[in-house]
């Protein structure tokens, strides 16, 4: 198998898309010390559309679009990518190589250095908290029901100079992974977690792309994958996938892995939180219990689940569960009054992207 002696690593241009880069990079040195790396970053329709929510900007992959052309041009050999950024599907020809293990999955909450030492509940009524995530949105305005929430954009650079420089944010929810990874654990005033919230399709998760058929960089790859992270991965992306609906519904998950058995919960929301469905399901990740319901066993000749490559660090039979435990899942969801909520929070989304796109027109 042919091994590159150099990898061309593609990565957004952002502080926080750079370290989670040279993370993947240090980690893949380690494993293979004769390979060298070379980066190159570049602006993504995401980065580029600062004054709009992304919601409204009605792509999806905002922050892979240029970076799979890159790919697919043979102009760079990898990707790196937050995980909840990627679509559930790729393009024909990609494939997510490798899964780096999870950081925190949950989201925190920075405060205004007004308001350090605070918490959501101690925020007078009215205040205004940066978000325009319709998930964060439903979540905690059913917790905190006096609080207002308005769009901020940009990266996490961008979003706390806003926050500081100015009164009009109380506070901001942001994802505790890419807080961490900037070392601002310190502005940290308020898990999530705790009031029982759960969280994004993969958040928390690094993952890196590459051409199917790029034996040699599949294999360097490889090395670094995290098992309970690609299964995760895979459950989740499998769960939001047969919802039909994007990433950015009001849709949440959480995901445990052990030895042998998956649990995957999952939650839909009200646009304005009043109400929500929760479900959950469980299953055997037992090459021996890999059968449907009429005692068949399943299909697992697939070169890759969910878009992410069959590697060694699990097997096909437990990659075929994950996916089939996240199907399963939003199957119940769709038989249950969170359809409803879905299509609800779906036509919204869909006259928000139109409204942008008149807004746009009319002032071109």
């Amino acid at each position: 198998m042919d091994i590159k002696k150099t990898i061309r690593v593609g990565s957004r241009k952002s502080q926080l898309a750079m370290i989670q880069t040279d993370t993947i990079i240090d980690a893949l040195s380690a494993a293979h010390p004769e390979v060298k790396f070379e980066v190159v970053s570049m602006d993504t329709i995401g980065d580029k559309i600062q004054d709009v929510a992304l919601l409204q900007i009605g792509l999806s992959g905002v922050f892979t679009k240029e970076l799979e052309a890159a790919l697919l041009l043979n102009h760079v050999d990898i990707v790196v990518h937050s995980m909840k950024d990627c679509p559930a599907l790729l393009p024909d020809g990609l494939v997510i190589g490798t899964v780096f293990k999870r950081d925190s999955p949950y989201d925190v909450v920075v405060m205004n250095v007004k308001n350090i030492g605070k918490t959501l509940a101690d925020l007078p009524e009215g205040s205004v908290v940066g978000t325009s995530s319709l998930r964060r949105i439903a979540q905690v305005s059913r917790i905190h029901p006096h609080l207002n929430f308005e769009s901020i954009r940009g990266n996490l650079n961008m979003r706390l100079q806003k926050l500081d420089d100015c009164d009009k944010y109380a506070a901001l929810i942001l994802a505790e992974a890419g807080l961490s990874r900037m070392g601002w654990e310190n502005r940290l005033s308020e898990r999530l977690a705790d009031s029982g919230c759960l969280y994004a399709v993969c958040q928390g998760a690094i993952g890196v792309e590459c051409r199917a058929d790029d034996k040699g960089t599949l294999a360097v790859l490889d090395s670094i994958t995290d098992r309970n992270t690609m299964l995760q991965c895979i459950a989740e992306r499998s769960f939001i996938k047969s919802l039909g609906v994007g990433y950015k519904a009001p849709v949440c998950v959480h995901c445990e892995i052990s030895r042998d058995e998956i649990h995957l919960s999952g939650a839909v929301y009200s646009l304005d939180g009043h109400e929500t469905q929760i479900l959950d399901t469980r299953a055997s990740l037992h090459p021996d219990a890999q059968r449907n319901g009429k005692g068949e066993q399943i299909s697992i000749q697939s070169p890759s689940f969910m878009s992410i490559a069959v590697g060694s660090a699990a097997s096909r039979e437990e990659m075929a569960a994950a996916q089939r435990t996240g199907s399963h899942l939003a199957e119940e969801f769709l038989k249950s009054s969170a359809k409803e909520m879905l299509i609800t929070a779906k036509v919204s989304t869909e006259n928000s992207i139109l409204q942008e796109r008149s807004r746009r027109e009319m002032q071109a």
